[in-house]
């Protein structure tokens, strides 16, 4: 057919103007950031400069060293740290010119937030207006599906909020599937792999329209190019879903090696929606900003600002309610367009709402989320809640519906004609802007160019520099500190504001540093952060020596002025520093090099209850000592494997165990730490070696056990033991029959340690079970929680007047049968005060208390002086 000579022009004006109507929108929405592009940001120092850094590293590495793209250059030493939190690859890709052209991390990401609105209301217009014919229609919707208060309230996530090619990839999947076409199907398959490479949130909601899309057209299809044109659909879809693979091995190879690193349903349960959360409103809005109950506040950084409006519901009522009238032979009253496209927006809507709930609806477990979250594909997001983009979309084309169809019904009903539609288009988009409308965001400022103080420009010059940032925000108690420690600061916003902020300055220097935070914690990570809490100490830079750090940047505004003395004294006396460099309020000192212990040089031990119950799993574990005067630093996060054999009176191998473990972090010089092995099922051998089915009832009598480490960091190493299986044997887990002592032999009834805080090694102590029943020690866990019934050694600090300071686990190396004893290493974190204090020392059982005897010692906590 061929067009008007003026059509293209006039085509492209359009799209041009409706394109600068939601820029404008966006620069009143988010008003004043546009004054602060290129140094302030909405949202915090928290997230949004974890995700400033993501994007940065981005632009940076893809097009200097892409194969390097996962490494990035924060929690040192962990390894692809970039799947940590989501890749956010597209953005890194559109910010990139930005970045390159102006060495500005935050002028890049604020373009990429009027990009994002911009953008998903132009390309939500467009649906909208390729569904219905109406222009209208289009900015009611676009401007809902761009700014809506959920969407806004997300501008502290970017990785979140940043979905503007959804309704592109719909429009082209429409256009394809509707008239076929090569170019509808290229551009649906690279609004979809641009989508999804944003974020793994966004992955999950693209395949979720898209293939309800697809299946709804596939139910309404009967000729044969329609099926050819499904066909060719899902062809587009794998492509795209082809170059997606390469993205999701980083992240597959740290769910394999790393505990915890998918989501509980526990955790996932506290972000589910709620039914009052559909009415709370963010605390910025003109219109609702002081509103009376039962609206709810909200604000920037929740994830449950779910109130979508009045305006939008009564639109996406009006698309759904109103029909054709005679004379009406538009395309919004058009009844095979409306059941195609407007109640598939219905269902998508309905479906999202559901999903958005979580785990539970009102107590009850919901199954449209638990069925995709058992087959494994929920188990990578924490907030049900974000389910709520794909409403916002439905709700966005219901709406265009509604002001398509009222807008069409004004012409004919007004002798006006078309001025009448489009001053009612024009007013129903002008109350919906005004509804949703925020106004005066808080800008937070960002120091950029020459404000960035002078020790990052400093660092970006030291070839090969490794560095940590300090002092670390002080933590709370954890509880444990020789296992699968919890990080625990005091106040978690000012620890995320100041890692934040180093964050961000790595992208002026970008040297690997150890700080840093992200959507996963590793271990080492978290015990680094722990044992800093004592720096500078010798254990402390010990650490740091091990783990190659060869540089502090000390921050002495974040120092409390009545420290200010010690802590400058102890930095400039603590053996193994030495002062660099005085940058202001920011201090460099050298980590000397000194001498390593290599793993393999570790004394190793087995530990093991000396009798089990035949047919059940138990816990045993290594004593691994350093017998060096060095520290032994192992930054391994590979599971390391072993095997258990089991041999009877000749020789002969009867049963065996395999099983995994994870390698020792930091053992300082002279220091004793237990490492958990969990034991499984015990199999029989069949003659010849091979694995015979599990006995009824178990292995019987007693054996010589050897346990095989098998290469890893610690080497081949065989050590010997004897086991018995033995029926009737109670555990700690069912019985009350608990009983034991504590002792330290030749240990001291009093105790000195030189400065507060940190983690120190004390003596190891003996414990013995008197009692009828085996103690269960605790397992290698993927959560923080400690069984019932598990028994370890409690460490209570009490100051002289009683009151308690923390009360503090060491695990047992192993179960322990009645009648055993085992050497349990100490490891404890002592208060961050200097003083006098008692600490007992005793047996505890979980969910029911301590129990047997114990210790007393006294321990004086050293202030420091000169």
């Amino acid at each position: 057919m061929q067009r008007p000579a003026g059509f293209f022009l006039s085509k492209w004006r359009e799209r041009a103007l409706v394109l600068a109507f939601f820029l404008i929108a966006a620069v009143l929405f988010t008003w004043p950031l546009v004054l602060h592009l290129h140094n302030g940001i909405v949202g915090g120092h928290g997230d949004p400069l974890l995700n400033t850094w993501i994007i940065s590293w981005d632009a940076r590495t893809i097009f200097t060293n892409p194969t390097r793209l996962f490494q990035g250059s924060i929690i040192y030493p962990s390894r692809d740290v970039l799947a940590y939190s989501e890749h956010q690859f597209t953005l890194g890709v559109i910010a990139a010119p930005v970045y390159f052209l102006s060495r500005n991390p935050i002028l890049a990401y604020n373009f990429l937030v009027f990009f994002c609105f911009a953008v998903s209301g132009f390309g939500c217009y467009l649906l909208i207006k390729e569904l219905t014919g109406s222009r209208w229609g289009g900015l009611a919707g676009g401007l809902f599906y761009a700014l809506c208060p959920y969407k806004l309230s997300q501008l502290s996530h970017i990785q979140i909020f940043f979905i503007p090619f959804l309704p592109l990839m719909l429009l082209y999947l429409h256009r394809y599937l509707q008239r076929g076409g090569w170019r509808n199907a290229a551009l649906f398959s690279f609004f979809l792999l641009a989508q999804s490479l944003s974020s793994w949130h966004h992955l999950m909601y693209c395949a979720m329209a898209a293939g309800l899309m697809w299946a709804w057209r596939a139910a309404l299809s009967r000729r044969r190019e329609q099926w050819l044109r499904l066909v060719g659909a899902a062809a587009a879809a794998g492509a795209a879903a082809v170059l997606v693979l390469p993205f999701m091995l980083p992240y597959a190879r740290a769910h394999q090696r790393l505990p915890g690193f998918e989501r509980s349903l526990k955790e996932v349960e506290l972000y589910g929606a709620r039914g009052e959360d559909y009415l709370r409103v963010l605390d910025d809005s003109v219109v609702y900003g002081e509103a009376p109950p039962p609206f709810r506040e909200g604000g920037i950084g929740y994830e449950d600002v779910l109130y979508p409006g009045v305006m939008v519901i009564l639109l996406a009522a009006a698309g759904l309610a109103l029909r054709r009238r005679e004379g009406e032979d538009q395309l919004a009253f058009d009844s095979a367009s409306f059941r195609r496209h407007a109640l598939f927006f219905s269902v998508l809507c309905v479906l999202s709402v559901l999903l958005a709930f979580g785990p539970k609806i009102g107590g009850w477990e919901n199954p449209f989320y638990m069925v995709p979250y058992r087959l494994g594909m929920l188990k990578f997001t924490r907030v049900p809640t974000r389910f709520f983009l794909l409403t916002a979309l439905s709700l966005s084309v219901l709406a265009g519906y509604g002001a398509a169809k009222l807008s069409i019904r004004s012409v004919a009903a007004s002798r006006g004609g078309l001025k009448a539609g489009r001053l009612l288009g024009f007013g129903l988009a002008a109350l919906l802007l005004l509804e949703l409308l925020t106004w005066n965001l808080y800008v937070y400022p960002i120091a950029v160019w020459g404000e960035v103080p002078k020790a990052y420009g400093w660092l970006a010059e030291q070839e090969g520099a490794r560095v940590i940032e300090l002092p670390t925000h002080a933590l709370g108690p954890a509880v444990m500190y020789d296992r699968d420690l919890k990080l625990n600061p005091f106040d978690i916003f000012e620890y995320l504001y100041r890692e934040g902020d180093i964050m961000y300055f790595n992208t002026y220097h970008w040297k690997q540093v150890v700080n840093g935070y992200s959507g996963y914690s590793p271990f080492f990570y978290r015990r680094i952060i722990t044992e800093m809490q004592g720096f500078p100490s010798a254990r402390s830079v010990n650490l740091l020596r091990g783990l190659g750090v060869s540089h502090v940047l000390w921050d002495w505004e974040w120092v409390p002025s009545e420290r200010m003395e010690e802590f400058n004294l102890r930095l400039f006396s603590t053996p193994g520093l030495s002062f660099v460099e005085d940058f202001g309020s920011k201090s460099v000192f050298r980590v000397e090099p000194g001498e390593t212990t290599p793993p393999g040089s570790l004394e190793v031990t087995a530990s093991a209850p000396c009798a089990v119950s035949p047919g059940a799993g138990f816990e045993m574990g290594l004593l691994v000592r350093n017998p060096t005067q060095a520290p032994m630093v192992c930054v391994d996060e590979e599971w390391q494997q072993f095997k258990l054999f089991l041999r009877d009176g000749g020789g002969e191998i009867g049963a065996e165990a395999e099983g995994r473990y994870r390698a020792p972090f930091f053992v300082d010089a002279g220091e004793t730490v237990s490492v958990p092995l969990r034991v499984g099922e015990v199999r029989p051998r069949k003659s010849g070696g091979e694995k015979a089915p599990a006995e009824e009832g178990g292995l019987h009598g007693r054996w010589d056990a050897e346990l095989v480490l098998e290469g890893g960091a610690l080497g081949d190493r065989s050590l010997g033991m004897g086991l018995e299986f033995k029926d009737g044997l109670p555990d700690s887990t069912a019985s009350d029959s608990l009983a034991g002592r504590v002792e330290a032999p030749g240990g001291p009834a009093e105790l000195q340690l030189p400065s507060p805080n940190g983690l120190y090694t004390l003596t190891s102590v003996r414990v013995r079970n008197e009692g009828g029943a085996t103690w269960k020690a605790l397992p290698q866990l993927e959560d923080y929680s400690l069984p019932a019934g598990e028994v370890h050694v409690a460490l209570g600090w009490r100051e002289p007047d009683g009151t308690t300071w923390e009360n503090q686990a060491c695990s047992l190396p192993c179960d322990v049968a009645p009648g055993q004893e085992v050497e349990v290493p100490l490891l404890t974190r002592p208060p961050a005060t200097a003083g006098e204090y008692v600490l007992r020392i005793g047996l505890y059982a979980e969910g029911r208390g301590w129990f047997g005897s114990g210790l007393e010692i006294k321990v004086t906590v050293q202030g420091w002086t000169p």
